[in-house]
């Protein structure tokens, strides 16, 4: 599977509220850092099941605006929004694929 549809599935999954699914398309020891000082926001799959499952309940949904991959790259500017307050943020995100799976992610927020 190329590292483009890896993510597409993981945006799919997320948009669906799938937690399970959701945390298939991760690596065991993923990290998710803060762009650009490299801030460790979550490690490990267990640390990701706990923080989108709450995510989920708030019927969380991402649009892809944008997105480049450079080597096991994908870059996607994305529009979040939650489903129960309306609220949209725009961020980047930066997702690091080895072995079909994401092993990183860093976030790139206003």
């Amino acid at each position: 599977m190329s590292i483009e549809n890896i993510v597409q599935q993981q945006i799919q999954l997320y948009n669906a509220g799938d937690i399970d699914g959701f945390a298939s398309t991760y690596a065991d020891d993923i990290i998710v850092y803060t762009f650009p000082d490299n801030t460790v926001t979550l490690s490990g799959k267990e640390a990701l099941i706990e923080r989108y499952t709450e995510t989920f309940k708030k019927n969380m949904h991402a649009e892809i605006k944008n997105r480049s991959i450079v080597g096991n790259k994908v870059i996607d500017w994305e529009f979040a929004t939650n489903g129960l307050t309306g609220e949209t943020v725009s961020l980047m995100a930066i997702y690091e694929v080895n072995n079909n799976l994401i092993s990183k992610v860093w976030f790139i927020r206003d």
